[in-house]
């Protein structure tokens, strides 16, 4: 399927650039975004050159810039809602309503 040596595959777990799966009898099991991934790291090291080292900084590189995507989708969703989007406003003891600002992004979650 990926014209891949299992000595490759086995250098690449090795290296923690793959996690498959294991059968009761060991056997390594891998699933469509395990095939992906050794596409993705097939591509760095054949095409472009890159190590292993390099394509495991690449792939945590991608993995967090995903997350940040991520992250910027949740916050838009947040800022469209408004106000509602930081909670109930409160009142000051003279009975004038507070807008709290909310530093990080994780407590409007909470």
């Amino acid at each position: 399927m990926l014209e891949c040596h299992p000595q490759t595959l086995r250098l690449y777990e090795r290296e923690g650039l793959i996690e498959p799966e294991r059968s009761d009898a060991g056997v390594r099991l891998y699933c469509d975004a395990d095939i992906e991934l050794l596409r993705r790291i097939q591509r760095f090291t054949q095409e472009l050159g890159v190590n292993l080292a390099g394509v495991s900084i690449i792939l945590r590189l991608v993995d967090q810039i995903e997350e940040l995507q991520d992250e910027v989708e949740r916050l838009r969703a947040d800022i469209d809602q408004g106000p509602k989007a930081l909670g109930p406003a409160r009142t000051s003891p003279k009975g004038r309503r507070v807008v709290v600002r909310i530093q990080d992004a994780r407590e409007v979650e909470r």
